[in-house]
């Protein structure tokens, strides 16, 4: 029997022969019904078609391309591309060919699903505040320019609808940031640059060893991901080596928020896999070298997060955080002002921090001082609702257990409940969600210590977990349509 190829793209026009399922559809005259439980299992799950339109292929390549090269920043490498807005444009010429693919198609926009519509909430607060913020030209300004979030947001829950797309901007991402890790460890091992005589970094937007710790420590489930998705065992090898170098430069930073960030990203990690005592042991095993081998100015460092009050760095943060609810209890509704945080320094901050201006160095605060408590409500509203989808794809519901006494008749004549059996695609796609899911608790334990609301990695893995979870309740009511 030939395999039959159906495209569950959500640009299809049913052109694979068969009619697009969806409401009002109805089986051709003259076709039987045959239940797909009687055919074999390659016609029963056949892998979906891959016929995209030119538009949907540019607009995917532009926004793969935009995604590595935020990470390789090529005006930081060659310093007469740094005033074109490459990546900007590479970011709008993929919605212009999105758009363009969507209207050919007549398909619709997808942003009724929880986290984007909180999404949407919070940027229109972020708006909202402009009309009263300290700086309104200011606001306006760094407003529009948070609107490039967004934008990203939408293509990624509109471009990544299969599972291999996922795949493929995985692994996009991990080699984008093999640049500024690279970079990371040649300024080390060349002693180039030294922050504090022995922090490390890269250059341009990747030079604060704090925020270059942040972006890998993000990665790293990414990694691990893909690591128990490909069969392949040169891959393997290759996400191994990726994650060592990751690891490397994670640990040369020295950065107190990139430990934090790690050890919850390996907790979560170790809380969701399956074989929890190995990966706990791994783990451990691998902290505790990186530790042992630390030098003495990096213990000194990290033994400030419990003597905080004797570490200048340390009492920065706690001096922003008292401004940041200065600002709360001055303007609770809509804050300073989207990005007004500096400016409202000299005005919210405690007599004791002295004349030297600072950020928030924490993502609620900031958040919260600049938007007020909508602001803060609605963007954490916009986290939770993004945990929420990838958990539901990295982990499915169970059946019900069977109750602990039933009559003897019922024992007899009905078999034990057995757990649903579980497909290599729906392996790859709890993989991948787990994946992100546990990248957007890193992203939330690196923002105790960094001021990152408007960085492009949780709207990146937001997107993706809407993504996923759009996938797999595809094909979940593909299945549900064809088995009745």
């Amino acid at each position: 029997m030939a395999e039959m190829k159906i495209d569950r793209s959500p640009f299809s026009g049913g052109r694979s022969g068969w009619p697009k399922a969806g409401p009002g559809w109805r089986k051709p005259a003259g076709i039987s019904a045959v239940k797909v439980r009687s055919l074999p299992k390659a016609v029963a799950v056949a892998p979906r078609a891959e016929t995209l339109s030119r538009p949907e292929r540019i607009a995917y390549g532009a926004f793969l391309l935009f995604v590595a090269l935020i990470y390789i920043t090529p005006g930081t490498l060659y310093p007469p591309l740094e005033n074109w807005p490459i990546s900007k444009g590479l970011a709008i010429l993929s919605f212009v060919f999105l758009w363009f693919a969507m209207r050919s198609k007549r398909a619709s926009w997808r942003m009724t699903d929880p986290a984007s519509l909180w999404l949407i909430t919070f940027m229109a607060i972020g708006g909202l505040s402009i009309l009263t913020a300290l700086w309104p030209v200011y606001a306006l300004n760094v407003f529009l320019d948070v609107l490039k979030l967004l934008l990203v947001y939408l293509l990624v829950i509109h471009l990544v609808d299969r599972l291999e797309r996922v795949r493929r901007l995985f692994w996009v991402m991990l080699w984008g940031a093999m640049v500024p890790a690279v970079g990371t460890l040649m300024h080390y091992f060349l002693k180039i640059d030294p922050i504090e005589g022995y922090r490390f970094a890269w250059i341009g937007v990747y030079a604060d060893p704090n925020d270059l710790a942040y972006n890998l420590v993000v990665l790293i489930p990414i990694g691990l991901a893909l690591l128990e998705a490909e069969r392949s065992f040169v891959k393997k090898l290759f996400v191994l080596g990726i994650l060592a170098v990751f690891m490397a430069a994670i640990y040369v930073t020295f950065s107190r928020g990139g430990l934090v960030g790690l050890m919850a990203v390996f907790f979560f990690q170790v809380l969701r896999s399956r074989n929890r005592t190995l990966h706990f042991s791994l783990a451990a095993v691998l902290l505790v070298t990186l530790l042992a081998a630390a030098p003495a100015r990096y213990w000194e460092r990290a033994e400030t997060i419990l003597t905080f009050r004797q570490d200048e760095s340390a009492m920065g943060r706690v001096y922003a955080w008292k401004a940041g609810l200065s600002m709360i209890q001055d303007r609770p509704l809509l804050g300073v002002g989207i990005g007004c945080f500096v400016l409202g320094w000299p005005i919210y901050a405690p007599p004791e921090a002295g004349t030297k201006w600072r950020a928030a160095h924490n993502t609620f605060v900031a958040v919260m001082g600049e938007s007020g408590l909508l602001g803060l409500a609605a963007f954490g509203a916009f986290m939770g609702a993004a945990l929420r989808g990838a958990q539901r794809v990295s982990r499915p519901a169970r059946p019900a257990p069977l109750p602990l006494f039933r009559p003897l008749s019922l024992m007899k004549t009905a078999p034990p409940a057995e757990g649903p059996s579980v497909s290599g695609e729906d392996r790859k796609a709890g993989l991948y969600a787990r994946g992100v899911e546990i990248a957007l608790w890193g992203f939330l334990a690196c923002s105790l210590t960094l001021g990152i609301a408007r960085s492009w990695p949780p709207y990146l893995f937001a997107g993706l977990a809407v993504a996923l979870h759009t996938i797999r309740a595809a094909e979940l009511r593909m299945e549900k349509g064809e088995l009745e």
